[in-house]
């Protein structure tokens, strides 16, 4: 059988969380499937996501520009071929894209989500992370044939390969002091801007606490160029209040050292979740990291500095009025103020445990009262041991990408059951784009929302 699964995704936390673990199991479950991953436009990119797509999962890739591309006018770029049949697999992005290479296709359409779902007359199959979503949808008149709870599919992504007394020894680091990986995201604006600024926490956190051992594990979206951008280039450096660094290479390892003469360990991208469970604390920016975290129960203080809030990219038809001269960054920190007034908690495991489980130091943070927090928690290993429990149980295995590739197995017999192709099969490429009809409004059997 001739398959094409398209997956759409837009940003580095969305491959690293829900593409990578899917694509695996699809490697084991469907070795003969075509796997293609359609970029979609995203002001959170980090511009390394096909790079890392085609290196690391050995998939064909769609640029943003040649998705859009496709959806306009149905050329294919030469080194991508489309199978009679196949099944579009939404994990990121906006909905609307995947519907649309629904209609292009004539696929069918799964959507895997944390959120509330949309175009449902278009979708086939909703798959969703918990119990609650599901309530929610059905609160919405989606019908219950739609939807299906399959899991967080964050925990799949999350596999050390060491125990961490075993990746301390290979990095080097002591069994016996305390390890505090620093964590500035993958998206460059979080790294430009923050990644100085966690080099002022650690000098301050190394002055109460002399013998901490600092980390700092390197994003596969992140290149060590724009690591020393960030934290040489004055125009990032003076916008949290941070300080400079300088790269250092020493033998087989890299480091940034500080002002202060601390060393902070760069931990290649191939060492992925191995870094950080050596951590003993974590010092992060909200995001996917916060949940790779909790699942390997590593304590955590969570920052949002808001010093410069007018830096943070906004998405929507907001971002577009952001970009207004002079109006712009005034519109900026109250559209941001309002978001944030709306979100009880900016981490993953807060908003999963419904309470404050892990600290978040956000607004006009000071980097003195975050070195403080680490410090509090490093001198109190019971309770970093308790939270280490409670963040475990929060992220338990459920064998979500299993679970989803079988719906997804299920959706296309379904539709092709019910549908089969009228036409001749094709190769389509850029020499043979589709042509569409009236039929093409839709990728699959026609039902009410």
């Amino acid at each position: 059988m001739d398959l094409n699964i398209i997956i759409t995704t837009n940003g580095p936390g969305e491959i690293a969380a829900w593409v990578q673990p899917v694509v695996e199991k699809l490697r084991n479950l469907v070795p003969h499937a075509r796997i293609i991953i359609a970029l979609v436009p995203c002001p959170h990119s980090s511009g390394y996501e096909a790079q890392v797509s085609s290196r690391f999962l050995g998939a064909s890739v769609l640029l943003p520009s040649e998705t859009t591309h496709f959806l306009l006018t149905g050329k294919l770029p030469p080194h991508v071929v489309l199978a009679r049949e196949g099944v579009i697999l939404h994990l990121g992005g906006d909905q609307l894209f995947s519907v649309s290479l629904g209609w292009r296709t004539r696929f069918p359409v799964v959507v895997y989500t944390e959120k509330l779902a949309q175009w449902p007359s278009q979708v086939q199959r909703f798959l969703l992370r918990d119990e609650g979503l599901y309530t929610q949808h059905r609160k919405h008149k989606i019908p219950a044939h739609k939807l299906v709870t399959v899991g967080d599919l964050m925990v799949d992504s999350v596999h050390p390969t060491l125990s961490s007394t075993d990746a301390r020894n290979k990095l080097n680091l002591s069994q016996s002091m305390p390890v505090v990986s620093l964590l500035p995201g993958s998206k460059p604006l979080k790294v430009l801007y923050s990644t100085s600024y966690m080099l002022k926490i650690a000098d301050e956190l190394s002055y109460l606490l002399p013998e901490t051992q600092f980390i700092l594990p390197q994003s596969p979206f992140t290149p060590l160029a724009q690591l020393r951008e960030a934290v040489q280039d004055p125009r990032y450096i003076s916008v949290l209040g941070g300080v400079p660094g300088k790269i250092v290479h020493d033998r087989n390892s890299t480091f940034i050292v500080t002002p202060q003469g601390n060393k902070i360990q760069v931990v290649p991208p191939t060492w992925n979740h191995n870094a950080l469970q050596v951590s003993d604390l974590s010092i992060t920016l909200p995001g996917t990291n916060t949940a790779e975290l909790a699942i390997l129960g590593i304590p955590m203080v969570v920052i949002l500095p808001l010093n410069k809030p007018e830096v943070l990219p906004v998405e929507g038809l907001g971002g577009q009025l952001c970009r207004l001269p002079l109006l712009g960054p005034a519109l900026k920190r109250l559209l941001i103020h309002q978001i944030l007034k709306k979100l009880r908690f900016v981490s993953i495991p807060n908003q999963k445990a419904e309470r404050l489980l892990v600290p978040e130091i956000v607004g006009n943070t000071d980097p003195l009262e975050i070195a403080q927090k680490a410090f509090q928690l490093l001198m109190d290993p019971l309770h970093r041991r308790e939270t280490s429990l409670t963040l475990r149980s929060l992220m338990p295995a459920q064998n979500t990408a299993e679970t989803l590739v079988q719906n997804l197995l299920e959706i296309f017999e379904l539709h092709y059951a019910c549908h089969p192709h009228p036409i001749p099969y094709r190769h389509l490429d850029s020499s043979h784009p589709p042509q569409p009809t009236d039929s093409d409004s839709t990728s699959g059997t026609k039902r009410s929302g």
